[in-house]
Formats: C-alpha cells, sequence, structure tokens
C-alpha cells in the first residue's frame, strides 16, 4: 500500500504530538510506502534521524506558510492555531498534487488529534482515515476554582465543544470519512451527533518497541516513596490537585518531582511555598523526551491530574517503565488505562478527589508489593500494545477499508 499520512507536528525526539506522526509514519513503513506531510520545525530532527537510520519506505513534504502566517511560537496559542488552520490549507493543496504524482490508496491524518478542526483531505480520491480523534471531552464544572481567569476561556471551549456537531464543516468531514479512529468516550459522543457512521476506539499512539524495556525494570526499596508529575503548566493540568492532596500526607516520607514548564509555573512554585510543601517538592523545568526515561525509572509512582485531556500520553510511558498511576478516572485515560495498573480516582467535587488522591498516595506507599504488581501489569499491558502491534492492526484495517471500497458487501466496518 502507499500510504499518505498528514500530522502537522512530526519527531523522533519528542513525545506527545510530535511522537504520534512520527512513530506512527516509521511504524507504518516496515511494511508500507508512506509519505508524510508535517511542519518544517524539526526536520532537523527528522533529517538527522534518518541519516543515521536510511528508510527507503519512508519520504518527508515539508509544507511551510510564507511571511506572517509562518510563526510557531507556542507561547501565542492563538497565533499557533489560525497558523495550524492556514497551514491545513496549504498541506491540502500539496497533497492534490502529490496524489497526482504517487496514486496513494488511502489518506490518514493523524496531527493535531482534535476534532476542533476539520481537515479537507477527505477530498482526496481515496479512503480517508482520521484519527486519534479527541477534543470532545471538557473540563467538569465543579473544578472551575482551579482555572482561575481562565476559566472564561475554557467555558467558551465547552460552548464550542457542544456546537461542534453542527459545524458544517466539521460534520462534511466526519460523514466522508472512511473511518474515524476515536480515543475517548466524550468524543465519540459529538461524532455521533455530527453523523459519524463508522468509528472505532483506537488509541494509535503506543511506546516504540526499543523503548520497552525486555526485563521489567525492578526498583530497589527506599525509606521514601518517589511521586512523579509530569505536563505543560496550565489550569487544565490540575497540579493543585497533587499540592492540596499533600497537605494531608505530612506524616509521610514523600518527595515529588513535577517536571514541565508553562505560565503557571511561578503561581505553582508559589503554591508550594504557601503549603509549606518546598522539602517536599522540586520544580525540574523542561525535560526533554530522552531524560524522562531516566525519571520514569527514579520514580515509584506516576500522577495523573489532567481535569481536561483526549488522553494523555506520558501515562503510556511512564507504565512502560513498570510505574503504577494514579489518576483521575475520567475521559481518555480513563478509559484506555488498564485498571491493574492504574488507581482511578472518581471525579466527584474538588474535596472528594483530593482526599481520594492523598488515599491512593497513602495505599500505594504501604504497600510496595501492589506498587510492584500494578507497575508490572502496566509494563505487561505496553509490551502488548506496543507500536508495532498497533500499527500491524492498522495495516489491517486499512485492508479492510479498501476491500469495503472495491466491493461494499465483502464485509461492514465498526460502527458506533
Amino acid at each position: 500500500m502507499r500510504i499518505l499520512l498528514v500530522g502537522f507536528a512530526c519527531s523522533p525526539d519528542h513525545g506527545s504530538e510530535q511522537a504520534i506522526t512520527w512513530s506512527w509514519a516509521w511504524s507504518l513503513s516496515q511494511q508500507c510506502e508512506v509519505w508524510v506531510i508535517t511542519h518544517p520545525e524539526y526536520r532537523q530532527n527528522i533529517e538527522d534521524y534518518l541519516a543515521k537510520h536510511p528508510n527507503p519506505n519512508l519520504h518527508f513534504c515539508f509544507v511551510q506558510l510564507a511571511g506572517w502566517m509562518n510563526p510557531w511560537d507556542t507561547h501565542q496559542l492563538g497565533k499557533l492555531r489560525l497558523h495550524y488552520l492556514l497551514w491545513q490549507q496549504e498541506a491540502y493543496r500539496v497533497a492534490r498534487k502529490l496524489h497526482q504524482e504517487k496514486a496513494f490508496d488511502l489518506v490518514h491524518y493523524v496531527s493535531w488529534a482534535t476534532i476542533s478542526s476539520a481537515p479537507q483531505f477527505w477530498r482526496l480520491p481515496v479512503p480517508f482515515v482520521w484519527g486519534p480523534v479527541g477534543g470532545g471531552q471538557v473540563a467538569p464544572t465543579a473544578f472551575r476554582r482551579y482555572f482561575g481567569v481562565a476559566w472564561r476561556s475554557e467555558f467558551l471551549r465547552t460552548l464550542r465543544v457542544k456546537l461542534l456537531p453542527w459545524i458544517p464543516a466539521i460534520r462534511k468531514a466526519v460523514q466522508q470519512s472512511a473511518m474515524i479512529l476515536t480515543i475517548n468516550p466524550e468524543t465519540v459522543e459529538v461524532l455521533r451527533l455530527a453523523g459519524a457512521r463508522r468509528m472505532e476506539m483506537f488509541n494509535i499512539f503506543g511506546i516504540a518497541d526499543e523503548h520497552i524495556p525486555e526485563v521489567f525494570p525492578k526498583r530497589e526499596p527506599k525509606e521514601y516513596l518517589t511521586l512523579l508529575w509530569a505536563s505543560r503548566f496550565e489550569p487544565r493540568k490540575g497540579l493543585p490537585l497533587l499540592l492540596e492532596a499533600l497537605e494531608g500526607l505530612r506524616d509521610l516520607p514523600l518527595r515529588v518531582l513535577v517536571a514541565g514548564d508553562g505560565p503557571l509555573r511561578r503561581f505553582w512554585e508559589a503554591e508550594v511555598i504557601r503549603l509549606n510543601l518546598a522539602d517536599t517538592v522540586r520544580f525540574l523545568g523542561m525535560v526533554n523526551w530522552h531524560q524522562m526515561r531516566g525519571l520514569y525509572l527514579e520514580a515509584d509512582v506516576f500522577v495523573f491530574t489532567s481535569l481536561q485531556d483526549t488522553f494523555g500520553n506520558v501515562t503510556l510511558e511512564a507504565l512502560a517503565q513498570g510505574l503504577p498511576v494514579l489518576t483521575l478516572g475520567h475521559q481518555g485515560v480513563g478509559y484506555q488505562l488498564p485498571d491493574a495498573a492504574t488507581l482511578k480516582v472518581p471525579v466527584t467535587t474538588p474535596d472528594e478527589v483530593v482526599t481520594r488522591i492523598a488515599e491512593g498516595i497513602r495505599k500505594l506507599y504501604a504497600d510496595p508489593q501492589l506498587r510492584y504488581e500494578m507497575g508490572k501489569a502496566g509494563w505487561e499491558y505496553v509490551k502488548a500494545n506496543s507500536q508495532s502491534v498497533r500499527a500491524e492492526r492498522m495495516i489491517q484495517l486499512y485492508r479492510r477499508i479498501l476491500a469495503v471500497r472495491e466491493n461494499p458487501s465483502v464485509e461492514k466496518l465498526p460502527t458506533r
């Protein structure tokens, strides 16, 4: 098969959205001929990697806007989003020309993984696969105080999510897709209202086989419990939930590592001081993807507190390194992560959530055997769902899509 992948962000040296496009392209190219349309922000990373690891089945087409339309500034999200919409239009024009030359069998749009911006690639005369698609989830209203002045933006986003099923461009893209791959149940419902006929719960993000330890990582007993939290410092990521839980755990020998950066860094650092947790919580700043592996091995528990998130690929990275995960039990992580490897806190009220997080930490501190069993279950889950395994499943799905296109009576595709 000749596959055209479209991913706005792509890099072999990053996690999150960049890793989704890269790992998918690399895995599929083991069996298919793959062309990737992406933004050139990480072009040097890609070319350096391919120079060391030549792959004749993998080709890149870097699409860049000109002049004022081309800023790549992640600190100006409004400008970046406008840039993304304009980039989609230019990428589609490039895709049309590329298809005339290469005659692709199928086009798959993978990044950004959001339903909010409908891609136009379904207009190509080949089956269009869209996903992983998220973005249908919203922040629970009961937690608005954790957003501060940002709640206005979050509230407006919630209104937009409710309107998404009725936006003509999104309805058209949804209804013209040969298959939509979804990540969380909230997005499934939005897609259903928009008229989606062919959906499948399929989180295409898997850990590359070479990044999964062959032997389960063992952790030596320590006098203290190390918790790891990693994400961008913005209101929806919910770090204060963990900080408030730590107030009730002063009798335990805990160490908390916080990796990341963002607009709330000074505020959250001040909150740590206000809560008298400076001896417990250590801010590490931005940590690159390769350094994160060392942190996973140093930690005993990974804590994920996002109040609004499509999924959270970082949780899979933690599971791959044998870490039990303590998480809020909603949205993508609530649905996708295995129960045997996670403690999932029901999202009810702020006070109850903070109490449950504290109880979960206390439980994991008191029971090293439980930590071991959860970590082992997570590691085994990731091994069984590695990127190569997921790629094989996706290739089979591609073949089913193409078979149905040739003969609609041959097989029905999944519907929801």
